[in-house]
């Protein structure tokens, strides 16, 4: 999270915690790049290193040099392999916390107070694995020394398994240690084959850490039947310092709240919905009685700027004398991860922060999904790794929790169909829809929502409501997507954007790239990845044309190199659709797609009983169908990229548009099926004749590249027209996570220009192509 916009951020803004800017504190990660750190931090995690007082000399004037540290660590271990080198983290280190020339002296502001020089110096049980397992000194949970012999090694988990030994070394410092086995103790762990690894059935083990364990120099290397006594060279009095001082190195808490921005609406102490005075409060009953709430939640303008969520509860007594049993209510509104869900368990939440302690709630509410979550709040077996961060608005949800926890509340929910004439029902709903233009409707404030939490989670200024891990896979996600669009490959969108005959629809490409035309008697199991491929090199612009491979093998193909169909042109993938000894099967195979789609428009009509002339005529006359160099959309039709018309007839036919993707994209894969054999193919064989006439084998073309060739300064040829104005997206400045935080919808369905509705599938596949041309 170093480089990207999520921060961690206290709930409470008074809580105190160490400072990790103190010098020789410092975490290793603000001491190096953000790439070095997330390549090398498997290296840090295995070596055991978090902060750059690990590495700072007893001085605290210098970095520790690479030589003491290989000697003192990496030659240690069984797999150093004879390496000298300083890795490329320590450099990274080395470059940015010490001044040049200067024998690696820290700057001032990582400079610390030097420490006493022990007069013993001890290995770190780190370097211990389960072939060299050895006697381990570190310090239990009253501070106390605690000894013993390893019995295995977890250093994927950084612990171990010791045989417990005891020693009076406490009563007497100056003494040397003496240990002695102990006869079993209150923190015993149970360990089942002991005797596969020692002779010695042990009677007392204990799991320890790697990291806060030293190993301790004894007398007695394997523990044997007539074993009672085994002693060090080294006194407690020795040790102690030392101990101490490793153990207590690493216990540093993380400090979340530092240099990190407050969010608007914190308060500095948990705040309680009751307390708020412009909040009306529920009818109140005796002690121990039965609450009735209908709650219900509305959302409007999904997806746009102006989205609003407004919530509502009416508190029930029957037969109180109230206008028809009515007895208080009041509305409001929240902000942030809109949904008709969130509004709804915001209406519950709000109904339950201002009922009395020790009370029986009946919640009716015409939201399956809200049902489903009060179940799983008042579930015994319910866990917060189970629901709350699986779901969406789990801080809502763990405010619900710890309302109905702390008041000791008895929840009965109830199900009630919505709109079907219940009064009190359509009266929740009609104040829910009311709180979006009413001047007295309650904002629950964000610090109310996130007060159950001692650390939250913040996008820029946006407490995060959704599952953390998926969080931030969308984030780079979205990242990845930005680099995706400033591809040279995708510029042909650019001129497709103020067309009003051809806006792509990137649900229906994405849809179609994916689409397995198993249905389909012409695709055999053994052709189907070969068309798959074909498909995504198509649409990604990467099929091994004459122009790609002057840039990839310029040793094999030279720059003057033209079609070898033709031999008049340069051959670009424009150049493929229009060579002019393809022309005619090209022409042939759009009209074959376009009397396809009109076919089934045709059906489509029948079922519909409504005519379909008019859409047939409006979809013949798309600029698509006319092939030229300089016509975009057709070669965007014919790369993959289709357009939302082909959708929308369908569905003005009262055709689904799930079905109707499935008729459009088995009529695009027979398109590109017919192009691979009756373009593609017969390009290749011309293209392999001549190969086999110059003497370019199969084992040379998949041969590395020669190392010694110079770089290729080669521009690739391009017979489609320039650009008539800047490549620039209107989404260049946009922020897709945050938009969709706070207007809803997932992030792709943001962009309001060319690339709405692509998925960010997309990016998996174009990873897993590994495409790096422009």
């Amino acid at each position: 999270m170093v480089s990207t916009p999520f921060r961690l951020q206290h709930a409470n803004s008074t809580s105190l915690c160490p400072d990790l800017t103190l010098p020789g504190h410092t975490p290793l990660y603000s001491c190096m790049s953000p790439k070095t750190f997330k390549t090398c931090l498997k290296v840090l995690r295995r070596r055991h290193l978090y902060y750059l007082s690990q590495l700072i000399t007893p001085t605290g004037t210098h970095l520790v040099s690479w030589t003491a540290y290989q000697t003192a660590y990496i030659a240690l271990l069984a797999d150093k392999r004879g390496r000298s080198l300083p890795h490329k983290w320590y450099l990274d280190i080395q470059a940015t916390t010490t001044i040049p020339d200067l024998h690696d002296r820290l700057y001032d502001r990582y400079v610390c107070s030097p420490t006493d020089v022990p007069d013993v110096s001890l290995v770190p049980g780190v370097t211990t694995n389960q072939k060299n397992r050895h006697w381990l000194v570190t310090l239990d949970d009253h501070a106390a020394p605690l000894f013993g012999k390893q019995l295995t090694v977890q250093p994927k988990k950084d612990t171990c398994i010791i045989v417990h030994w005891t020693s009076d070394c406490l009563s007497s410092p100056g003494d040397v240690i003496r240990l002695h086995p102990c006869p079993g103790c209150d923190a015993h762990v149970s360990f089942p084959a002991a005797n596969k690894y020692t002779a010695v059935e042990p009677r007392c083990t204990f799991m320890v850490s790697l990291s806060r364990s030293l190993i301790l120099p004894t007398n007695c290397d394997r523990i044997r039947q007539t074993t009672t006594d085994v002693a060090s060279s080294y006194s407690w009095a020795d040790l102690c310092s030392i101990v101490v001082s490793y153990y207590n190195r690493l216990s540093i808490s993380p400090d979340f709240s530092s240099s990190i921005p407050v969010v608007d609406g914190d308060s500095t102490s948990p705040t309680l919905l009751c307390n708020t005075p412009d909040l009306p409060s529920p009818i109140v009953l005796p002690p121990g009685s039965h609450y009735r709430f209908y709650t219900d939640g509305s959302l409007i303008n999904l997806g746009t700027p102006d989205i609003l969520m407004g919530w509502s509860w009416v508190q029930i007594i029957h037969d109180a004398g109230y206008l028809n049993s009515v007895a208080a209510y009041t509305h409001g509104t929240i902000r942030n991860w809109p949904s008709s869900t969130r509004a709804e368990i915001a209406a519950i939440f709000a109904a339950l922060s201002v009922t009395p302690e020790d009370s029986v709630v009946s919640l009716y509410t015409d939201s399956q999904a809200a049902i489903n979550g009060l179940h799983s709040c008042t579930s015994s077996t319910y866990t917060n790794s189970r629901f709350y961060y699986k779901t969406t608005n789990f801080e809502l949800w763990t405010s619900i929790e710890c309302c109905i926890r702390e008041k000791r509340l008895s929840i009965l929910p109830v199900k009630v169909k919505g709109h079907d004439g219940n009064y009190w029902n359509d009266f929740a709903n009609s104040l829910a829809n009311s709180a979006h233009q009413s001047d007295d409707a309650l904002l629950l404030p964000e610090a109310i929502i996130t007060s159950s939490h001692n650390v939250r989670l913040v996008y820029d200024d946006i407490v995060c409501e959704s599952n953390p891990r998926r969080l931030f896979k969308v984030y780079y996600q979205a990242t990845y997507m930005r680099d995706l669009l400033s591809l040279k490959r995708f510029q042909l969108t650019f001129c497709l954007i103020d067309r009003d005959d051809y806006i792509v629809d990137w649900d229906l490409t994405w849809f179609t790239l994916n689409y397995s035309p198993s249905h389909d008697a012409s695709f055999q199991a053994h052709h189907a990845s070969r068309h798959y491929t074909f498909k995504f090199k198509l649409f990604l612009d990467d099929l091994p044309l004459l122009e790609k491979l002057k840039i990839t093998r310029p040793d094999l193909y030279i720059d003057l190199l033209t079609c070898r169909s033709c031999c008049l042109r340069k051959e670009d993938l424009m150049h493929l659709i229009l060579c002019s000894k393809r022309r005619t099967a090209m022409h042939q195979i759009f009209q074959s797609y376009q009397n396809h789609l009109f076919s089934k428009l045709r059906e489509a009509g029948e079922l519909a009983d409504v005519d379909p002339t008019l859409m047939i005529r409006k979809l013949s006359s798309l600029s698509c169908w006319s092939i030229s160099s300089s016509n975009w959309s057709s070669y965007a039709l014919i790369r993959g990229c289709l357009p939302k018309i082909f959708i929308d007839l369908f569905v003005e036919l009262s055709i689904s548009r799930q079905s109707a993707m499935k008729v459009v994209a088995a009529i695009h894969n027979n398109f590109i099926q017919k192009l691979r054999r009756r373009i593609w193919n017969p390009r290749t064989y011309d293209k392999s004749r001549w190969e086999d006439a110059m003497h370019i084998t199969l084992k040379l073309k998949t041969t590395p590249r020669p190392s010694n060739l110079p770089a290729s300064t080669y521009v690739p040829f391009s017979s489609l027209p320039p650009l008539t104005h800047l490549v620039t997206s209107r989404d260049s400045g946009t922020d897709w996570i945050k938009n969709s935080m706070l207007q809803g919808l997932p992030w792709y369905s943001h962009l309001s220009g060319f690339m709405g509705r692509l998925t960010v599938l997309l990016n998996n596949s174009f990873c897993r192509m590994g495409c790096q041309l422009l």
